[in-house]
């Protein structure tokens, strides 16, 4: 029997039939193999026959050789298809019972690229800041972003993309300790770290030398103190010194308030001495009173200077007595008294009667009358024009009240004279406390004179209370 021949079909008829039909044979063989397990229809193998049947075309799926539709979708499952992978039946990824080997491998390539896609599309790999591109989400090549921070000149887009930590205009620049923000090697805004000025209280650092203080605590500069065993704001030494307790000896200083002494020499206190011109230590006074020193000056009539040897013939020797008792002095038995050291015997006694009364805190000069005073000074003159003051080593002035008598003052010079003959007093010590040092003398060769100094300071002590002046002030203060 003879079959009509097949009506005629439009293209576009046969374009809408193949897509359903591949449709349906996709759909029917995906539901056949997940009720039975089966790899779905095995007769359709790459040996069967052609079928002409245009409606048959959907049955018999071609082998796929492409990866790509796994990737598309993104599925555990492998699309079989025409070489476009653009339709075709899907195998399970249970196992396929397909002849075709090339099916059960398309399915096991297209999990593994399914796998690595998922996986991309969570972050960029650290690699990818590898790679000399720019690309995720760096601001220049393979820095900023994700990616380390860029170097000074490179893009950026915030602070955070720099290494300097200084984004500006889009490029990174070098940090300063003056663009107000915490870069560079800075630990708080433009102070700390290796190069800008050091951080206040209160501001963030790592180490003390981040602070102005000195002193780091918690990473926060801390106050200076006089506790903190670092030497800062204006201690002059380690929690000494400035607005701290005085410092102790040796210690660094810049005035005599920052010493315990209160004696700052070359910067550094030094001890409490008996002639630093201070009260220090134990004394009671300065430079006298305590354990060391000597008793501290004495209110009295006392012996003020003495010039007993000049360049040349000696014609402009004087005594100066000074009253320092704190009311005026009748002097009508006041003697004063020079002792020979050869023999031990006076040489010459001399009343001061004739000048009366000595005011407080005024001066009377036995001199030659050669010797030019101030104004008004009281005066007895010598009897000889020259050598009246014997300047022999030692030789010997004495201060009496023959009213006691009593010995007001005297002054061993030249060597000491314990066993003088003073008259109206007989043997007496003329060295008060230690001896006048033996270097301490006058001499012929320039001008000079035995002075106390300060200027009436008697604290019974020969050593300390008198010098060697280079300028002699008959009848005025002393000078050194």
């Amino acid at each position: 029997m003879l079959r009509p021949w097949p009506t005629p079909v439009t293209p576009s008829l046969v374009l809408v039939s193949l897509l359903l039909a591949c449709s349906t044979a996709g759909i029917d063989q995906l539901s056949d193999s997940q009720s039975s397990g089966s790899g779905g229809d095995t007769s359709g193998n790459s040996n069967s026959a052609p079928n002409t049947d245009p409606t048959a075309l959907t049955s018999e799926p071609p082998t796929s050789t492409d990866d790509s539709v796994g990737d598309a979708t993104g599925a555990s499952t492998a699309t079989s298809g025409g070489p476009d992978g653009s339709t075709g039946a899907i195998s399970s990824d249970t196992g396929s019972t397909s002849d075709n080997p090339d099916t059960t491998g398309t399915a096991s390539d297209t999990t593994s690229t399914t796998s690595d896609t998922s996986s991309g599309s969570t972050g960029m790999p650290p690699e990818g800041c590898l790679d000399k591109l720019l690309n995720g989400d760096e601001t220049d090549i393979d820095c900023g972003g994700s990616c380390p921070a860029c170097a000074d000149d490179l893009a950026c887009l915030q602070d955070a993309d720099c290494a300097s930590g200084s984004c500006n205009g889009e490029v990174c620049v070098p940090a300063t300790c003056d663009d107000e923000k915490p870069d560079g090697a800075e630990t708080d805004v433009d102070c700390g770290g290796p190069d800008c000025p050091v951080c206040v209280e209160g501001e963030l650092c790592l180490i003390n030398k981040d602070c102005e203080s000195g002193v780091c605590s918690d990473k926060v500069c801390a106050a200076a103190a006089c506790d903190d065993k670092v030497k800062n704001a204006d201690e002059t030494d380690v929690d000494c010194g400035g607005s701290c307790d005085p410092c102790a000896n040796d210690k660094q200083c810049l005035i005599s308030d920052d010493c315990e002494s209160l004696v700052c020499d070359k910067n550094l206190c030094v001890a409490a001495s008996c002639s630093d011109g201070v009260k220090n230590g134990p004394e009671t006074d300065i430079d006298c009173g305590g354990p060391s020193c000597a008793p501290c000056k004495l209110n009295g009539l006392i012996i003020n200077e003495v010039d007993y040897d000049q360049v040349g013939t000696d014609v402009d020797e004087y005594v100066e007595i000074y009253n320092n008792t704190g009311a005026d002095v009748n002097l009508a038995k006041i003697n004063l008294v020079l002792v020979n050291g050869k023999d031990n015997a006076t040489y010459l006694n001399l009343p001061l009667a004739p000048a009366g009364v000595l005011p407080q805190g005024a001066y009377l000069v036995v001199a030659s009358n050669t010797v030019v005073l101030p104004p008004g000074t009281l005066k007895i003159a010598f009897a000889k024009a020259s050598d009246n003051v014997q300047n022999g080593n030692p030789d010997g002035v004495a201060l009496v009240d023959l009213s006691g008598p009593t010995l007001l003052d005297a002054l061993s010079y030249g060597g000491e004279m314990t066993m003088a003959t003073v008259t109206g007093l007989g043997v007496t010590n003329l060295v008060e406390g230690t001896a006048l040092k033996a270097n301490i003398i006058d001499n012929n060769m320039t001008a000079g004179s035995l002075s106390r100094f300060p200027n009436g300071n008697d604290k019974n002590n020969a050593a300390t209370d008198w010098i060697l002046s280079k300028s002699p002030t008959p009848g005025a203060a002393n000078k050194p």
